[in-house]
């Protein structure tokens, strides 16, 4: 096994871990507050895709540039949107350090994902993929369905575990049958993460399985469970979108149709005031995103800018604490962070990439980009999630064509 190839292993068995360190610049606070989003930090993952690119460039694999011959134009439309946040960062951000740390974060995964198309192109290192996440989607599925049970954490620290329990602040909650229960989070930031992150694995673990029994293993059985204990409510529709596309039977549509019809009866008849407050501070956050592109409609105020943007607005959620986070919309953000030509670019470059879209799976794949896209930030904020990001898009790039039968 060549070391480049051990690497690329080692990033997706990594994909869940958050062992990472903080540091926190003068440029990082923001009203005296120091922010996560802003902060220099350095993970594991980091100094794995960092070695990874760096044997790549050394001593390329056999092939590897013939897996982008016909990729010319997407890689074209990449270049120019990593060009162009420099630029931007460079001349229009209002804070230029923290603008150029997320440049070079975007430049990082950027040539992750181009190394990824390739590995994951080639057959027998796709299948050892699917063994290696196939492992992580196992623990991790444990993990969360223990904390379920247990609704607390399991002190996994080395992991990057937090600790929490039910009764921990501003912890994620849901209410089922008017009681409170802490929802699943795994090892990541927030249970809509790893809810993420069990789809997306999913995806791939059934790339390429025709039986009809492989929807019955371990691994799928298992992640499942967790699935449902994270409460993502994003990841559970989803799931139920691949699950109609992929078997689009009658039987199946009826018992899809049944599960949907009272997935929105308890999610209405139970909807507390918390989820209110929520889709109240989406719906401000949106708003406000609006107003900082009027005033910066062309250059935007730059790339991880948008928090400083919006603590000048003095904006507070319905239980008075003060809103300092990204809004929950990629496109609304990228607008408001890098101006009309950014999100030009950023649109042009997943024009391309939904031109190879051309299995089920891989349609699954990309409408569940454009769904999380759509309602939340982490996919383009959080490490793991634009790990998850750049991971699907090379997913969709590589050249694995057979879907689940």
């Amino acid at each position: 096994m060549r070391f480049s190839e051990l690497l690329f292993l080692a990033v997706l068995a990594s994909i869940p871990i958050q062992l990472n360190k903080f540091f926190f610049p003068s440029f990082s606070f923001v009203l005296g507050i120091p922010i996560d989003y802003l902060a220099l930090t350095i993970y594991f993952t980091d100094i794995l895709i960092v070695l990874l690119i760096i044997a790549i460039a050394i001593r390329p694999p056999k092939n590897f540039y013939k897996v982008f011959k016909n990729k010319k134009g997407l890689l074209y439309s990449l270049a120019a949107f990593n060009i162009y946040l420099f630029i931007n960062a460079y001349f229009f951000s209002q804070n230029r350090e923290v603008s150029l740390i997320f440049s070079l974060k975007i430049l990082e995964f950027s040539l992750f994902c181009a190394v990824a198309t390739y590995f994951l192109s080639q057959k027998e290192v796709f299948k050892k993929s699917q063994k290696v996440i196939a492992f992580t989607v196992i623990w991790q599925s444990v993990l969360a369905i223990s904390q379920f049970l247990l609704q607390r954490s399991l002190g996994l620290h080395l992991l990057g575990e937090r600790s929490f329990d039910v009764s921990t602040t501003s912890i994620a909650h849901t209410q089922i049958f008017g009681s409170q229960f802490l929802r699943s989070y795994g090892t990541f930031p927030h249970p809509n993460v790893l809810g993420a992150y069990l789809l997306i694995s999913l995806i791939v673990l059934n790339t390429n399985k025709k039986s009809k029994q492989s929807w019955f293993n371990t691994q799928n059985i298992t992640s499942s469970i967790a699935l449902i204990m994270t409460f993502s409510k994003t990841a559970l529709l989803m799931a139920m979108v691949a699950v109609i596309s992929l078997k689009a039977r009658v039987k199946i549509l009826f018992l899809a149709l049944i599960l949907l019809i009272t997935f929105a009866y308890f999610y209405l008849a139970y909807l507390n005031q918390s989820y209110l407050d929520s889709i109240a501070e989406r719906i401000v956050l949106a708003s406000t995103a609006l107003k900082i592109t009027q005033g910066n409609f062309l250059f935007g105020v730059g790339s991880n800018n948008f928090i400083l943007a919006i603590s000048k607005y003095n904006l507070t959620s319905i239980s008075q604490v003060r809103l300092l986070q990204p809004v929950h919309n990629v496109f609304l953000l990228i607008l408001a962070q890098n101006g009309i030509f950014g999100l030009i670019l950023f649109s042009l470059f997943f024009f391309k990439v939904s031109s190879h879209v051309n299995t089920k799976l891989k349609s699954v794949a990309f409408l569940v980009i454009l769904v999380y896209f759509s309602l939340d930030h982490f996919l383009w904020t959080l490490q793991q999630g634009q790990l998850l990001l750049f991971l699907t898009v090379a997913y969709i790039l590589s050249s694995q064509k057979e879907a689940l039968t």
